[in-house]
């Protein structure tokens, strides 16, 4: 079972790669520093804050509601322990 960062990390490859971005790119995109964008894209996040996630989307010019519209992100579908 994947973790919410798991989730979190493929949804912003596929917008990165979308993109054309790189994590730098979406860094100064969303405001949240370069070190923030490396350490969840290497997993060493334990938790994801709601602002971040709604930073990230802003970045990514999408509303939050469309980055988690995904059943990756259902309760049943995440080890949230």
């Amino acid at each position: 079972m994947k973790t919410l960062n798991d989730v979190v990390v493929e949804k912003l490859c596929y917008y990165l790669g979308k993109e054309g971005w790189t994590q730098y790119k979406l860094a100064s995109e969303c405001g949240i520093p370069f070190s923030t964008i490396k350490s969840i894209m290497q997993k060493r996040t334990k938790g994801i804050e709601l602002k971040t996630i709604i930073l990230l989307a802003h970045g990514l010019k999408i509303k939050p509601s469309e980055f988690i519209d995904d059943d990756k992100f259902l309760a049943e579908n995440l080890d949230l322990d």
